[in-house]
Parts: structure tokens; C-alpha cells; sequence
């Protein structure tokens, strides 16, 4: 992110929102518009779409009595919609076991983003609890871009190949342009902030004005990879495996990685009744990431949705 230092401005009026056109600055700070864009509704094509609007709604309006979850607010991913599979597909096939990690992968940046909106307000800036947050956050974007960017070089244009219909998966690769532009005001502003300059009534006007385009995308992935069923399964899972190889999939510090995915999952969670199989480390390096690897940062880590055993945090407000 050393790039993103040589973009930043001094602005004696707003030291929240240093890296901020003024366009920017007064959609960030218009409450109207704000509320307008937390309300949006977030729901999976297969979903009843009252009921999901509703229930996105309502987070607008939770009620202060305490405690509530940590990772509450934008919907999880409960389903791949296994009805929409032929019985005549075998229960193994790759594209489902796919559809079912993925949901779990979109799941832990569901929870994160979650944590982040529901601790933004509570944060004092100049202090150190502020510089942890961001760090915090930090990890949100770094999370998506490597993830985006294995999707887009690589993953999305081989099954468009794969299916020999062009504009099969275009539709759902393309809607990352949808929050593209809120999503990199998000990175420059936990990036470039300092803990001095931290507001979080901002940085929740940042996440909402993005956030249920970035969720309602991860959401209808899910059934784009069930619907890959009618592809050879080894192909399938061999184009997953290969995305997993990629350099854009790759971090170059598991000391971060590990305790920040290890603490956003929920391990009572299901998906269709699967409990959490995510992710898939081996007990010695996820013992080694607890342990070990989550001193390091362990100020940041409180901020996850989760303890680093996979137990949901409760949000006292």
C-alpha cells in the first residue's frame, strides 16, 4: 500500500476525510444519505426477497439492548441452494463442494465487514485501540483484493471457457465494478488514516456506501457455482486448485493471515446443515497460529468477529 501514500492531502476542514473529494466528503457526511444506503436490501436470487430486504433493513434499526453478536448485520450465507440440483448429480460433485467453500470464504469476509461496522462508532481516536481497528480493517481489504483479483485473472474466465457460452459467468464477474469505487475509498481510508485522524461515524458512511453491492455480489456467486453441475466435476476441481496456486491468492504474512481468518468463523455455524469445515489447516499451524503468530497482533484480533476458536464475540452496546 506504500503507493497509496504519495495520493494523500491535507485538508485543515476535514482531518477525517483527508483522502476524500468534496463530493466525497459531503455524501460521507449527509446522514440522510447514509441511512438511505444502510436500508438497501441484500438477498440471493433463490431467496424470498421481502423476507431478506426486511431482515437488511431491520439492521438499520437493531435495538440497543445489549448483548447482540459481533458479526450481526449484513445477512450470512446459510445455503447453496441444493434444490436447484438435479437428483441425477452425484452429491460429490465438485461444483457443489466449490459453492460450499466459497460460501464459507464469503462468509468470513461477511463477518469481518460486520465486526467492523458494529465497532466503528465505539473506537476513540489517538489511541491505540484506533491504530489496532485499522489494522483490522486493513486485513478486510487486503482479504477481497487477493480474492477478487484470483477470480478475475483466472477463475471466472476459465469457466467462461469451460461452458463455451460466452457471458455465462460474465454477469457475476462484472458486478464487481458495482462497488469497486466505494470499496477503494474504504482501502484509502484505513490505509492512510492515521489513529489521530480516526472518526468512525466515517469510516461506517464508507462501508455502507459500498457494502450491499459487495454483499448482494458474494451472495449470488453461491449460485452460480451450484449451477457448474453440468461441467466434468474433476475439471471443475481442477480450475479451483489451480486459483488456489496463484500468486494474487498468496500473503506474505501467514502471522496476519492465520489469526484473522482462524477469528472470523463461527464453527456452530451450518450451511445446510454442513457445519464449518473452513478453513482446511492442519491443527499443527492452526495450534502455531493461535498461539504464536496472534501475539502479534493480538490487539487487532479482538476486534474479530470470533475468538480465534471459532466462538462468536458478543457486541455489548
Amino acid at each position: 500500500m506504500a503507493s497509496l501514500k504519495g495520493q494523500r492531502t491535507k485538508s485543515p476542514t476535514y482531518s477525517h476525510l483527508l483522502y476524500l473529494s468534496e463530493t466525497d466528503r459531503q455524501i460521507f457526511t449527509t446522514p440522510s444519505s447514509s441511512s438511505l444506503r444502510s436500508s438497501r436490501s441484500v438477498h440471493s436470487y433463490q431467496t424470498d426477497t421481502t423476507a431478506a430486504s426486511a431482515s437488511t433493513r431491520a439492521t438499520s434499526r437493531m435495538s440497543i439492548q445489549a448483548p447482540r453478536f459481533a458479526d450481526d448485520h449484513y445477512p450470512l450465507i446459510t445455503t447453496i441452494y441444493p434444490e436447484t440440483v438435479p437428483e441425477s448429480v452425484p452429491k460429490d460433485h465438485a461444483a457443489l463442494w466449490c459453492a460450499r467453500q466459497m460460501a464459507q470464504i464469503h462468509n468470513t469476509m461477511i463477518r469481518a465487514l460486520n465486526s467492523a461496522w458494529n465497532h466503528a462508532v465505539t473506537i476513540q481516536p489517538s489511541t491505540q485501540e484506533a491504530e489496532d481497528f485499522l489494522f483490522f480493517n486493513q486485513q478486510i481489504c487486503s482479504t477481497l483484493e487477493h480474492h477478487h483479483r484470483a477470480e478475475d485473472e483466472h477463475f471466472f474466465p476459465t469457466l467462461e471457457a469451460m461452458l463455451g457460452r460466452p457471458g455465462g459467468v460474465e454477469k457475476i464477474a462484472k458486478a464487481h465494478e458495482s462497488f469497486a469505487e466505494g470499496l477503494a475509498i474504504y482501502q484509502k481510508y484505513v490505509f492512510l488514516t492515521k489513529a489521530s485522524e480516526y472518526n468512525g461515524v466515517t469510516l461506517r458512511h464508507i462501508i455502507e456506501a459500498f457494502a450491499p453491492d459487495l454483499i448482494q455480489h458474494l451472495h449470488d456467486e453461491i449460485s452460480m457455482l451450484v449451477a457448474l453441475h453440468v461441467l466434468d466435476s474433476k475439471s471443475v476441481m481442477k480450475v479451483w486448485k489451480s486459483s488456489e496456486q496463484l500468486p494474487a491468492t498468496k500473503y506474505s504474512d501467514i502471522c496476519v493471515l492465520g489469526p484473522w481468518i482462524l477469528g472470523c468463523q463461527d464453527k456452530s455455524f451450518t450451511i445446510d446443515g454442513h457445519k464449518a469445515d473452513f478453513p482446511e489447516m492442519p491443527w499443527i499451524v492452526e495450534l502455531v497460529a493461535k498461539g504464536w503468530f496472534g501475539r502479534r497482533h493480538a490487539g487487532a484480533w479482538k476486534f474479530c468477529p470470533s475468538d480465534l476458536n471459532g466462538r462468536r464475540r458478543q457486541l455489548y452496546v
